[in-house]
């Protein structure tokens, strides 16, 4: 289609224009395939208030696919004596005329209605144009998605029939107005930094916020005593009140049934081992020899208000704050917004709470002002600027999560990410006020604090006080393990870094490099600088090559199995190996490390040249700065895996030699060009007793899965705790597995360690063919191997089944968050998953109806860890399949089931396909850690559907 350009009509936009809100509804997208409207509605606002409305429907002359009608509710039927578009053109036309028109994606609806005016016969519109998705990016940074739905529920719009143009058109109408009250009040200062942004914006999107800015400048009044002006960015005033609750205020703890029912005064409903939990805590911490305290409560006891009301009293009685770690910032969030203040409603008093993250989470306001200053011609970041502007005058806590980005190689957030308390410049102008210091200092001046594991694991000495200890609970502690194995592992990516050095040298000296800018020509050791850098640079390529080389040649060559050809390979090497190849490629490691200093030092005075100058950069020379910095940061992450690897070499230090294992990667080629050198954390228990536990009183671990059996100690092991001086307590499901739960194992599947891939693909999709049938609502299906998925993906979809059912599928079909998200959303959906699936995935309320596991979730002999683990057991004449990859199966399983009942009014069924549970010796082990009076059946597959119809008729 060819667009016809046109003089724009109109004012400038002020109290007195007239914006027509418009929504339609079409027959496709594809303006090149000739579709058509088939609704249009519009609503007309003026001085922020609804003056006229016009809807119809339009006879398109054309079928509207099934899809539109089943999304729209607008059929066939419907428009057949609907006026054509070329009957109401005239009065659209009329009513649109000297508006500005309105659209939530404008670029939608505005090119697709003058296209309808072309068609027959009328000039396009040649008026202005605003886009709300846009402005509600800028103007509401922390909204959790800009649908018109999302944007509807957020402000409580009235919005019932979602793609219905009259619908559509009156909630972006509400939402226009909405936001333009916003944009008003808005400070000065920031509508004029909007303004020098916002040139890229949709049509005159731009004037919108440019009139608004130009209003204020006439009549700006004083800045709100809430809002301060530092350098060039508007702030939220930050007050810290602290109202600390006192022993007086809240009274004895409630020891007995009757004061706690009193305590709760029906806010929270009565529930035995909740309380039995709150009195262990109470008793444990009260006691002069208190000891680790280890709980393990399966859902639905209530185990958070189980911990934090005893920890709320002895927080308050002696003066010490509590901190609670947990996994995901789901659970951080539910924790600060939900159980802390039904707990501040129980006692009667204000529980001071703060919620830590690592610091890469909050804004650097020093990097961000500096950013500010630097021209960026990237339309994403001038957006990205503009919503950190303005969310910058209302946010308290400096978190970037706020802001729902879910991209995290946008190279401005990764430029004003906060980098840790040691980064700071106490010289800077923002230095007091760093949101990362300030929450750090109001963590100490908290009752409690929220953290999560990986922030414990890695700055516990933040959080805690070797003089006066916190308490400490470490929620969903059967994920802290694997929290601290997985932040201590790092990859020194060879190739990565050659990627990133060649990209510099490039952005230093080629057609297009900074040595041509006038800026560096001009400084007399500008190009000095370039030339040592690039040097330096080319260097670094030159020896981590030989280093690649020696790597491949020395681990690599001979270890290689003839089955792992055209698959990457892993392997593990020992400090002792490792210290080895050191001494043998010493020149080329210290060269190396003499290199990265010198680049550095070489970046920071041409960094220091550019900054003097930067608004005498050309728009190509900040292009060409932004790229180069970017490889810069990567650079420097690579400089820092590689110092920590060989640091203990270099530096002639002491070292835990079985703190951490090493391994090399060769890629599917397994040529020398591919290798990467590894490191990671082996002996977590080590590392938590060393870095974690002496900065708090003896801790409290509790998780719903944390023993495989009774007398495992396992888990105790693995948190680094000793039985004689640590409290176990163990709590029984509150759920009645026996009648709401079944477990089928089928006893004539397959060996599957005896068939071939191909073969074990087809009879998983026959049993799930086969167990779907009988199942009325959801499955999850459980795996171990993402290949596996993949190829029985593959088969189901080629069944009516993929026709009847949403097959969702990890690996296939997205992220495991939306997975999740589609997954709850249908009514009969079959979910494919493995490894995270396993554990942490909220099914209640009836969310699961069957459970498919396909094979006993034993960790893969290929992964690197449980090689190095296998290794280490080995070397200390441990049985490693008995002293850790069966017990980590069984904690899995366990997890895995726990997924079926999740409340009093839930039912499920599970079926595991791996008939090793009945064969292996082990097998009775792992059918004894499940929930107590679960019935189990042991039946061959063709068998399982009738026992199966039965449950589900007798639930459903």
């Amino acid at each position: 289609m060819e667009h016809t350009s046109y003089e724009l009509t109109g004012e400038k936009m002020d109290s007195n224009t007239t914006y027509a809100v418009v929504d339609i509804e079409t027959t496709g997208t594809n303006l090149n395939a000739n579709e058509r409207v088939i609704q249009i509605s519009c609503v007309f606002v003026k001085k922020h208030k609804i003056i006229n409305t016009f809807v119809t429907d339009i006879n398109p002359e054309m079928s509207i696919p099934n899809a539109i009608q089943q999304l729209t509710g607008i059929t066939n039927q419907r428009v057949r004596k609907a006026p054509l578009f070329d009957d109401i053109a005239p009065t659209l036309f009329g009513l649109l005329s000297n508006t500005v028109f309105v659209a939530h994606n404008v670029n939608f609806d505005f090119p697709f209605l003058n296209y309808e005016f072309e068609r027959v016969g009328y000039p396009t519109l040649s008026i202005k144009a605003v886009d709300t998705v846009t402005l509600s990016q800028i103007l509401l940074p922390s909204v959790n998605g800009y649908r018109l739905r999302d944007l509807s529920r957020y402000f409580g719009i009235k919005h019932e029939h979602p793609h219905s143009a009259d619908s559509d058109a009156f909630a972006t109408a509400k939402l226009f107005i909405m936001l333009m009250k916003r944009l008003a009040e808005l400070p000065l200062l920031t509508l004029k930094q909007l303004t020098a942004l916002s040139g890229s914006l949709p049509r005159q999107t731009a004037e919108l916020i440019q009139d608004a800015f130009e209003r204020k400048q006439k009549n700006s009044g004083p800045l709100p005593d809430y809002l301060m002006i530092k350098e060039n960015i508007v702030l939220r005033v930050q007050r810290t009140k602290i109202n600390d609750a006192t022993t007086e205020q809240l009274g004895h703890y409630p020891q007995s049934k009757k004061a706690k029912l009193a305590l709760f005064q029906g806010d929270l409903g009565w529930r035995s081992a909740q309380s039995r939990i709150m009195n262990a805590i109470y008793a444990n911490y009260k006691a002069a020899d208190s000891k680790a305290l280890v709980i393990e409560a399966p859902t639905g006891i209530g185990k958070t208000i189980a911990y934090l009301l005893p920890f709320a009293y002895l927080a308050i009685q002696n003066q010490l704050p509590v901190v609670i770690s947990s996994t995901t910032t789901l659970l951080q969030s539910q924790l600060m917004e939900k159980a802390i203040p039904i707990l501040s409603k129980i006692l009667k008093v204000s529980m001071n709470a703060t919620l830590v993250k690592g610091s890469n989470h909050y804004i650097d306001l020093a990097k961000f002002s500096q950013q500010l200053n630097e021209r960026d011609p990237a339309n994403q970041s001038r957006l990205i600027k503009m919503k950190l502007l303005v969310w910058l005058t209302y946010t308290k806590t400096g978190d970037l999560d706020e802001l729902h980005i879910n991209n995290h190689k946008i190279p401005l957030l990764n430029e004003i990410r906060h980098q840790g308390i040691a980064s700071l410049d106490k010289n800077n102008p923002f230095y007091e006020l760093d949101f990362y210091q300030r929450v750090i200092r109001k963590a100490h001046i908290s009752q409690i604090v929220v953290t999560n594991h990986a922030f414990l694991s890695h700055h516990a000495d933040l959080l805690g006080n070797k003089q006066h200890k916190p308490y400490l609970v470490i929620d969903e502690a059967q994920r802290f393990v694997n929290t601290v194995l997985q932040e201590n592992r790092m990859t020194f990516d060879i190739n990565h870094l050659m990627s990133m050095a060649h990209s510099e040298v490039s952005h230093l000296k080629m057609n297009e490099g900074i040595n041509r800018s006038q800026i560096i020509q001009s400084d007399p050791m500008g190009s000095f600088h370039v030339y040592q850098m690039a040097e330096d640079l080319e260097t670094i390529n030159q020896l981590i090559s030989n280093l690649q080389e020696q790597l491949f040649k020395r681990f690599l060559s001979h270890q290689m199995p003839v089955e792992t050809n055209h698959l990457p390979f892993q392997h593990v090497i020992t400090y002792a190996e490792l210290q080895s190849f050191y001494e043998t490629n010493q020149t080329t490691i210290k060269n190396l490390q003499s290199n990265f200093t010198s680049e550095i030092l070489a970046f920071e005075a041409l960094n220091r040249i550019i900054n003097k100058q930067q608004q005498n950069l050309i728009e190509s020379e900040v292009r060409t700065w932004i790229k180069l910095n970017n490889s810069q940061l990567e650079v420097e992450t690579q400089t820092q895996i590689f110092l920590k690897i060989f640091g203990s070499f270099l530096n002639h230090a002491s070292y835990d030699r079985d703190a951490d294992f090493y391994w090399v990667q060769v890629g599917p080629q397994h040529d020398a060009g591919s290798v990467s050198l590894s490191q990671g954390v082996i002996e977590s228990a080590n590392y938590i007793k060393e870095r974690v536990y002496p900065w708090f009183q003896k801790p409290t671990l509790i998780g719903a899965t944390l023993f495989s059996n009774s007398r495992s100690k396992y888990f105790l092991n693995q948190v680094g705790l000793i039985s004689d001086a640590t409290t176990v307590k163990k709590y029984s499901s509150p759920y009645d597995f026996a009648e709401n739960a079944l477990l089928q194992v089928v006893n004539d599947g397959p060996m599957i360690n005896e068939i071939g891939s191909e073969e074990y693909a087809q009879f998983l999709t026959t049993a799930i063919y086969q167990l779907a049938k009988v199942t009325p609502g959801k499955i999850l299906v459980l795996f171990n191997s993402l290949t596996t998925i993949k190829d029985v993906f593959e088969l189901v979809q080629k069944t009516d089944l993929g026709r009847k059912r949403r097959i969702l599928a990890q690996g296939v079909n997205g992220t495991k968050s939306k997975l999740t998200r589609e997954f709850l959303s249908s009514s009969t959906g079959i979910l494919f998953g493995a490894a995270s699936f396993w554990e942490g995935m909220d099914l209640s309320n009836g969310q699961l109806d069957l459970l498919i596991v396909t094979r006993l979730p034993f960790d893969s002999p290929d992964e690197i860890f449980t090689k190095a683990e296998t290794k280490l057991q080995k070397q200390a004449h441990k049985n490693p399949f008995m002293t850790a990859l069966l017990p980590r199966s069984i904690l899995r399983l366990k997890q895995g089931i726990g997924r079926l009942i999740r409340s009093d009014s839930d039912y499920g069924a599970a079926v595991i396909l791996d008939r090793r549970i009945l064969d292996k010796s082990y097998g009775k082990t792992m059918l004894h850690s499940l929930p107590k009076g679960m019935p189990i059946q042991k039946l061959p597959l063709n068998q399982t559907n009738d026992e199966l119809d039965k449950f589900f008729r007798k639930h459903y």
